[in-house]
């Protein structure tokens, strides 16, 4: 009896790791739109949930640990965030996607880099980068 009850909570466990699994977020959209989000309030742990999508990145760890630091200082130079715009975006075949934003702060405006990547069906972070150079991105 006891056998059959552990069976029956592991299989509802593993339910429960696979239909989350289902839902999680796959889309472009769903992934900018969260890490945004998260961004208003700790840009470093928008960077870690972006990278988060990606199960290959902890090859780069040191690399995102110098990314979130520069990141933090420049936001800080930045002021206040006060929403982001998509302002370009460009695909390479029909699995790898580039998209631009123009993230706005008071003193001046980051553009965001993030490149997309879906191996699988599933879309990953595969880069991101940001500069204060709008013009250059502009131009």
């Amino acid at each position: 009896m006891k056998t059959q009850i552990r069976k029956l909570i592991l299989t509802g466990i593993t339910c429960i790791f696979c239909l989350s699994a289902s839902f999680a977020q796959t889309t472009i959209k769903e992934i900018t739109d969260k890490f945004f989000s998260t961004y208003a309030t700790d840009p470093a742990k928008a960077v870690d949930y972006g990278f988060s999508t990606n199960k290959w990145i902890d090859i780069k760890m040191e690399d995102i640990v110098n990314l979130k630091s520069n990141l933090k200082k420049m936001v800080d130079l930045c002021g206040d965030f006060h929403g982001y715009e998509m302002i370009s975006e460009k695909t390479a075949g029909e699995n790898v996607k580039m998209i631009n934003y123009v993230v706005r702060h008071d003193r001046e405006p980051l553009v965001f880099m993030f490149l997309f990547y879906r191996p699988n069906g599933s879309w990953r972070l595969y880069n991101f980068s940001y500069t204060e150079n709008l013009e250059a991105d502009l131009k």
